[in-house]
């Protein structure tokens, strides 16, 4: 099956630079039967566009630096994207056309229709899928494929993130709002559960509500209900215009709430928000501002390969912090497995320690899922962000801290994989 030019990305500049950057760095002894190749199934049109754009520029400097210190077994990376428009069917199809006719080494998504489409076409190739974001948590537990490695916590892991957050916040009166999908539902849900166990006395979950994904643009009725029930701190798992629209909408209509997120870091969505951001919460596993030697020697990386920023999000923070992160592991695991064979790298992988940009991380053996710290920090005023670590004149997120991985890990014998429980 060969990859059609429509599959492509929908970008034609973007396109280019996807497929063709790669390829350009070439070293004399270098195999002939063609690069090692990361495919990537990303939102490359439509609201959450920016995403998949900033994630492929992540990649890309990740390819440019393995080629530049000498490729892989001899070969060089690369890349190649297309575009999931956010929907599972188009997202299967797609990778099934990297996996067989791009033949690509590995595979990637985004959000957790199109991750869970990727890895059972990945797992059918008999190929890694390697996740940088969020998965739903069965793909962890029950539904667990032995050539799924997840580089980012689980649903269930930044729930207990959020709620070390709010249960140690002046947080009184909590509500949580989240998308009706995926990990949307298995945060909220997991989150109110863990809340009631853990609150302080004083504290109270006093709503829970779950709204089409994607597909509301008037949040009035939900804030309505935030504002009658007293809450003072609101959770959220949103992303994209689902976190933009309730927080742009709630200033607007009055409320006086805190809200505590997993995706506040994300420029986009800070820069409609203005002052209407400050005071606010982000919670996740790469925060620019943690204040770790690797972060700050990848700010100057990035700085230097995107001067001038190709995209609003061109941070190395967010999702696309934790794509260098992920990809930067990845490839680092096929140099020590010495190989492609699928065993290796499982066998390399399993159990193995890296350093990430905010600090030490574990890829756990029984479950394949990493086992890190998360971080927190308040959006404030750029004026309060160093300037070594200040890329925008909005508000964007303050000193950063890490929550200990051991107060938020789920035991093996909690999850729902039998390999971890036996």
């Amino acid at each position: 099956m060969k990859i059609s030019r429509r599959a492509l990305l929908r970008s034609a500049a973007i396109g280019a630079a996807g497929v063709a950057a790669p390829s350009l760095i070439t070293r004399y002894g270098w195999s002939q039967t063609g690069p090692i190749k990361l495919g990537m199934v990303e939102p490359m049109s439509g609201p959450n566009r920016y995403f998949g754009e900033s994630r492929t520029d992540a990649v890309r400097l990740v390819v440019e630096r393995v080629n530049a210190a000498g490729g892989l077994l001899g070969r060089e990376a690369a890349f190649v994207a297309v575009d999931s428009e956010m929907k599972a069917d188009v997202a299967a199809r797609r990778a099934r056309e990297l996996l067989l006719g791009e033949k690509v080494d590995f595979i990637t998504g985004f959000s957790s229709p199109v991750n869970m489409a990727v890895a059972r076409e990945a797992n059918a190739q008999k190929k890694l899928f390697v996740s940088s974001t969020t998965l739903p948590t069965d793909m962890n537990g029950s539904g667990f494929m032995s050539t799924t490695f997840t580089c980012s916590p689980n649903a269930e892991v930044y729930a207990n993130g959020l709620v070390a957050l709010v249960r140690n916040s002046p947080a009184k009166k909590v509500y949580v709002l989240a998308q009706d999908v995926g990990s949307g539902v298995v945060m909220g849900k997991h989150f109110a559960r863990q809340f009631a166990a853990l609150k302080r006395p004083d504290q109270e979950l006093v709503g829970e509500e779950y709204h089409p994904t994607f597909r509301i643009s008037d949040f009035g009725p939900y804030i309505t209900k935030i504002i009658a029930s007293g809450a003072d701190w609101v959770v959220t798992p949103n992303f994209g215009p689902d976190l933009l629209l309730p927080l742009q909408q709630g200033s607007q209509l009055g409320w006086n709430v805190r809200v505590a997120t997993t995706y506040l870091n994300d420029p986009v969505v800070l820069k409609e928000l203005g002052a209407a951001a400050i005071g606010h919460w982000a919670s996740a596993i790469n925060l620019i501002t943690i204040p770790s030697a690797k972060n700050k020697e990848w700010i100057k990386i990035w700085r230097d390969r995107y001067p001038n920023g190709q995209n609003l999000s061109d941070i190395p923070d967010s999702s696309t912090g934790m794509a260098v992160n992920a990809y930067s592991w990845m490839f680092d695991v096929v140099k020590r497995a010495g190989s492609l064979e699928l065993d290796k790298l499982i066998k390399t992988w399993e159990g193995d320690k890296y350093s990430a940009l905010w600090g030490d991380v574990e890829m756990r053996a029984c479950d394949h899922l990493i086992q890190t710290g998360i971080g927190k920090a308040q959006i404030v005023a750029a004026a309060d962000i160093p300037a070594d670590m200040r890329f925008f004149e909005f508000p964007f997120i303050g000193p950063a801290t890490l929550t200990p991985r051991e107060e938020i890990s789920i035991a093996p014998g909690a999850t729902s994989n039998s390999r971890c429980t036996a």
